[in-house]
This record gives C-alpha cells, structure tokens and sequence, in this order.
C-alpha cells in the first residue's frame, strides 16, 4: 500500500459510519415505496429502457411484484411503455427535478466563466454538487456533437473516482471528511482501494494547486478537470469541472495550462460572494 492509500485509509479508519438497516427488519420503512424508488434508479443515460423480466433480476424481485411497482408507477406518471412493452421514464418525472434547480439560480450566474471555460478548451464544463455517497451535475454547457456522452443536468457519479467527486471531497473538512470516506469504504470497498492513491492525491492537489485531473478513473474515455467552489448558504458543496474526450485530450495541456485556468475561474467566481470558501483558503478577504 502506497503513502497516498495508507493516508486515505487511516482517515478512513478515523471516520463513523453505519449503512442504513435492511428495510425487511425496520418498520419505520415502507419497502414498498423504497423498491419503486429502486426501479426508478435502475435507469441512466446508458440503460433508457428494461424490461420487465430485466428489471425483476436486478433487483431480486419476482415478475409479478414488479409488474404491479411498474404499474403504480406508470400510473401516477413516472414511468411509460414503449411499442416494443419495454418500461422508460415518463417525462413527468422531470418535475420532481424542477424544484430543486429552482432553488440553485446562482447556476444562472456562473454560465458567463462557463462558457468562456467551454470555449477555450472546446470540451463541456459543468457544475457538480455532493449528494450522499455521489456528485450531481445541476448545469452544463459547451458542445456535446464530439462527445461520448451528452452532459445533461442529472447526471450523477462517483465521489472517489472521478475529478468532479475528488475536488468535492477536498471541501471537507477533518471529521466529516473522515466520517464520508469511511462511508464510501464501506459502500465500494474494492473499488475504494484501487483508487485511493489517487484519490488522496487529488484532495491534496485541490487544496495546494486549485484543480484536480482525471485520465478515465470514471469514464474511460474522458478527461476531466475539477476546481472546489465552496460552499452555498444552504449547505451545498460545488465543484466546477471540465471534460474532453480523451483522443482530444493531451496531457502537457490538461496539467499546465487547463488545470491552473480552471483553478483561477474559481478564484474568480469565489470573489462573487456565492460561495463560502473552502476552508483551506488562505485569503481572508474571500471570507464572509
């Protein structure tokens, strides 16, 4: 185990964390509600579409409880059937986002750095916020035509092995960060180890250099560079990153050029007054 493992794993050992209880012995869950929920999540930018049979393997359910879960679900909008009887998600089910990115209008004033970013490095910028064990992209811009993915608000990844995850964790602070990381060891353990070097040194690079950089740790085929905001009065942590596909990607350009530009548009963007700074700020002026 490597210097930068055995850091992370020692926070690790630091950190309290016990995952929810199996919701079959507690009765203050409705396992009902919590598989409908499990079927909704099943689906992504990659899986559009599952059958009945599909969906009844994944989840270790019997074709018939998920024919009657799909069907409440289709019956109060959230999901739909295809020609071909294959279940989607219903448009509907957008309206449980909207209040949500109703509430983050400062996304609104950060589009001008982001498409000045989007420009200049031709791939697409986004804007990150920690949720649970994952990040959730809330506002993207750029042009999607060259790229392996379209970078939607939504999208969600993983907080350990992905820029956007990485710079997020680096606005933690002591026990909190002690306790998340003891969370993601317990949710992902193997893959927690395989990137846990990595995942230590870009912590530290966010809080030394501005920026942190992934070559494929998430998605094999894109770049991707990450710079912490801060915090929002609400409680929200945000990152802002940016992504390119990796055959356009060079890597002199990512560290010595991408990298410390991403790193000064958050020095910018802090001087707004949206964010509270990382704790690790040095400039006080940027403090409330």
């Amino acid at each position: 185990m490597n210097d930068g493992s055995t850091l992370l794993n020692q926070w690790a050992d630091a950190g309290r964390c016990e995952l929810p209880s199996d919701s079959a012995s507690d009765q203050a869950l409705s396992s009902t509600l919590m598989r409908g929920l499990e079927i909704l999540a099943l689906y992504s930018d990659q899986e559009d579409r599952l059958s009945n049979a599909e969906i009844a393997r994944r989840l270790g359910l019997n074709k018939a409880t998920v024919s009657r879960l799909c069907k409440t679900l289709m019956h109060v909008g959230y999901l739909r059937r295809d020609p071909k009887g294959n279940f989607r998600l219903a448009p509907r089910i957008l309206s449980l986002s909207y209040p949500v990115l109703a509430a983050t209008r400062w996304r609104h004033e950060l589009m001008g750095h982001m498409r000045e970013l989007a420009e200049m490095s031709t791939g697409n910028v986004t804007l990150a916020v920690m949720s649970d064990d994952q990040f959730v992209q809330v506002q993207t811009t750029g042009d999607p035509v060259s790229f392996p993915h379209t970078p939607e608000p939504g999208i969600t990844g993983p907080l350990h092995r992905s820029a956007s995850g990485r710079a997020l964790l680096s606005l933690l602070d002591g026990q909190e960060l002690y306790d998340k990381l003891a969370e993601l060891r317990l949710r992902f353990p193997q893959e927690f180890e395989t990137h846990a070097d990595l995942t230590a040194a870009s912590i530290a690079r966010c809080r030394k250099e501005g920026f942190c950089a992934s070559y494929g740790d998430w998605r094999p085929n894109i770049v991707a560079i990450s710079t912490p905001l801060g915090e929002t009065e609400d409680g929200l942590r945000v990152a802002l990153s940016c992504g390119l596909p990796r055959f356009r990607a060079r890597e002199h350009v990512v560290e010595n050029d991408l990298g410390p530009r991403m790193a000064e548009a958050a020095r910018s963007i802090r001087m707004m007054g949206i964010f509270k700074p990382p704790f690790y700020i040095a400039d006080k002026s940027l403090r409330p």
